[in-house]
């Protein structure tokens, strides 16, 4: 029963192919101009950049303060100093440390400030440094 199923089959696919063996296949050829305008090549990627804008009011303001002037954050001044940010705010609540400017809500410090500070700290024996610790 299975081999009638299986010619049956084969008859129908033997006829259909029949059928379309006598029609010619119909085959285009498409010209190579024809193939570049349906698939164009991409235009490499253009790069427009802009000029960054200068600020030249900013350069000009560090050039003029010079290096002793030079304002220093918090963090930056307490690198210098080589001592914590919490000691430095502890010293500013208790008045003891380094003379410090105040912008606002920010706190900068001077080099001019911190050099001035490190020379007035600076002792020759221990004895000069307690002293020194009961004056302030």
């Amino acid at each position: 029963m299975k081999l009638a199923r299986k010619s049956v089959r084969h008859a129908s696919a033997n006829q259909l192919s029949f059928l379309f063996a006598e029609a010619a296949p119909i085959v285009r050829q498409i010209s190579a101009e024809a193939q570049r305008c349906a698939h164009p090549e991409p235009a490499p990627p253009v790069r427009r950049t802009r000029a960054k804008p200068q600020k030249k009011v900013a350069r000009e303001a560090t050039v003029a303060l010079g290096q002793q002037d030079r304002r220093l954050t918090v963090e930056e001044a307490a690198q210098v100093l080589s001592v914590s940010v919490k000691t430095l705010e502890a010293w500013r609540r208790l008045g003891k440390g380094p003379e410090f400017v105040k912008l606002g809500r920010s706190v900068r410090y001077t080099m001019r400030a911190l050099d001035q500070f490190t020379l007035e700290r600076t002792v020759r024996n221990s004895a000069e440094g307690r002293m020194l610790d009961m004056r302030r």
